[in-house]
């Protein structure tokens, strides 16, 4: 019990709000390094310029990990960025994101909770949105990037990927909205559990002061027929939207524990310490500790590699499964189907 009640008092520090992001480390390098002169005791010719080859894509893994890799996000893409509560504004949140994945910047869109709230204050206004209206407001603001006519692919951090995952489940239940333009949706270690966890992410909502995921429940009930349904299972199945969730398992309370029926869960642990493993050591670090890990996945290269490879082919990310869902989806468009459901976002299709 002292253990949950320090829990509980610490909750506004676990993490739904970032930290400092990483500086940009600069423009990769695109030059390859000059094949030394041939000297007694050298190389031979060809591995002096395979030796130089290599410490280029060195340089280059340094600078820009996509890039060595020969990743980068589809060129004619956009990638639609979400922030998290209390991040303010995309473009600081994501920026060193944007750098480790390759990406263009002109090619980066960043979603913004004053378009929901009406804020002057972008930070008030992450912390402020409800999770239907950031919802409804995300539908919108797709909606206007579709008529470009460019494919999209959304990134959403911490309270950004409740709001994706509340807009595609919404468009699985055949609400109105842009999820034919929308190739795949990333959630970045999403507070969207349900149960006892899910209430304690939720519970900023009702505190007012404490970082919160807006009220994000995927579970609805109808208690004249005792059913219960789940959004997350086979998430974006219906709208034919590829989803795939990067979990930190470390950061604790913020992130994400369980496995919904068919959704695509993959983890991206940092090298600190567990929720637990903290708590034994130095409880009084549990805060620092578990918004450490909850931002990590902002700042890993192998993350940044995960998203770019699934935007070439979904399935192709090399991070860790984390357990075998309780049912699976084909990789792939699918086929769309609406539903006859209420949906959060107004008119459905039936």
């Amino acid at each position: 019990m002292p253990l949950v009640l320090i829990g509980t008092l610490w909750l506004g520090a676990l993490g739904l709000a970032p930290g400092d992001q990483p500086p940009s480390e600069g423009p990769a390098v695109t030059g390859s390094a000059p094949a030394a002169p041939a000297t007694p005791g050298s190389l031979p010719g060809a591995a002096v310029v395979l030796a130089g080859a290599a410490a280029a894509a060195a340089v280059l893994s340094r600078k820009n990990p996509g890039a060595a890799l020969g990743l980068r996000p589809p060129e004619d893409a956009v990638i639609v960025f979400v922030p998290g509560h209390g991040q303010g504004q995309g473009e600081a949140a994501f920026a060193g994101l944007v750098d480790l994945m390759g990406l263009d910047p002109d090619d980066a869109r960043f979603f913004d909770y004053r378009l929901v709230t009406g804020e002057s204050d972008p930070v008030a206004a992450s912390e402020h949105a409800s999770i239907d209206d950031a919802a409804r407001g995300l539908n919108a603001f797709l909606a206007a990037l579709a008529a470009e006519g460019r494919p999209l692919y959304l990134v959403g951090f911490s309270k950004g990927g409740a709001t994706i995952a509340k807009l595609v489940a919404a468009w699985d239940e055949g609400a109105f909205g842009p999820a034919d333009a929308v190739e795949g949706a990333f959630l970045l270690d999403p507070p969207i559990s349900a149960g006892t966890q899910g209430w304690l992410q939720s519970l900023g909502t009702m505190v007012g002061s404490i970082p919160d995921d807006g009220g994000y429940d995927p579970v609805s009930c109808d208690f004249l027929w005792w059913d219960c349904h789940d959004e997350r299972d086979h998430l974006g199945e219906a709208s034919g939207v590829e989803v795939l969730v990067v979990r930190n398992p470390k950061a604790g309370i913020t992130s994400f524990g369980d496995h919904p029926d068919g959704l695509r869960v993959v983890d991206a642990p940092d090298e600190g310490r567990g929720f637990w493993d903290q708590m034994w050591h130095n409880p009084f670090g549990v805060p620092g500790r578990v918004a450490e890990a909850h931002d990590a996945v902002l700042g890993d290269r192998a993350v940044a590699r995960c998203l770019v490879a699934e935007m070439h082919s979904p399935g192709a990310c090399l991070l860790e499964p984390a357990g075998p869902p309780s049912g699976s989806k084909a990789l792939g468009k699918r086929r769309r189907r609406r539903g006859p459901l209420h949906t959060p976002l107004g008119p459905r299709v039936v």
